[in-house]
């Protein structure tokens, strides 16, 4: 990833507190993580902090060392001229719900910075995504993200069921009984004959595969 492609996170601890490391499981090895904080807002549950070593990425904490008014906030202001100062040619991503950071990047803007250098996000996984790196990360996360209808799942979770009790029905009693798990799981994923066949081969071998098979064809759970 080029200099230009890097993100760099800075956490406004105190105002998004742990919310706003959701997403930090997405974070690569070119980012950059910086979380300000202070002796009021000063922990992290191990599982966050676990993301962050697997990612690899560069990782700063920087503590306010005295209360006041906003003071992290010119801490994270100071940090930004700081970065662009020293050269920094990536996108800085801001992580607080405080819509005032907006006269941070007004004011770089007018110095002929690139709007888009400077983004506010309630979080590290919407700030990827508001990023647009075009990345498979990014892709990733939308499709976890994106809405979908309860009504929709539930016909989709109550057609599973009638299809792992005809399972359960064909197969009682059967050598593979005991396989239920992965011939439901295969009859999940391969719905059409075709590939439900070379599917169960695959799985079961040869033998074995054939004769599921014509379960899962009495069973009709093809499509």
């Amino acid at each position: 990833m080029g200099s230009e492609n890097r993100l760099h996170f800075l956490i406004d601890y105190e105002n998004v507190r742990e919310a706003g490391l959701d997403g930090v499981e997405h974070l690569q090895d070119a980012d950059i993580l910086t979380i300000f904080f202070s002796t009021a807002c000063k922990n992290i549950s191990r599982k966050m902090m676990d993301y962050i070593w697997q990612s690899g990425c560069e990782f700063y904490a920087c503590k306010l060392k005295n209360t006041g008014k906003n003071a992290l906030d010119f801490y994270i202001a100071t940090c930004v001229g700081e970065l662009l100062g020293a050269g920094f040619s990536g996108k800085i991503i801001i992580v607080s719900r405080d819509k005032e950071y907006g006269a941070v990047r007004d004011y770089w803007m007018g110095q002929g910075i690139s709007s888009d250098r400077i983004l506010r996000s309630p979080s590290v996984k919407a700030g990827i995504i508001s990023s647009n790196e075009n990345s498979l990360r990014q892709k990733r996360i939308a499709v976890e993200s994106a809405q979908i209808s309860i009504e929709n799942e539930y016909v989709r979770y109550q057609e599973r069921q009638r299809m792992k009790y005809r399972l359960e029905t064909i197969f009682h009693g059967t050598e593979y009984e005991e396989k239920l798990v992965k011939i439901c799981e295969l009859a999940e994923m391969k719905r059409k004959p075709k590939d439900l066949y070379i599917g169960s081969l695959k799985r079961f071998g040869r033998t074995d595969g054939t004769k599921i098979y014509r379960y899962l064809k009495q069973a009709d759970v093809s499509a």
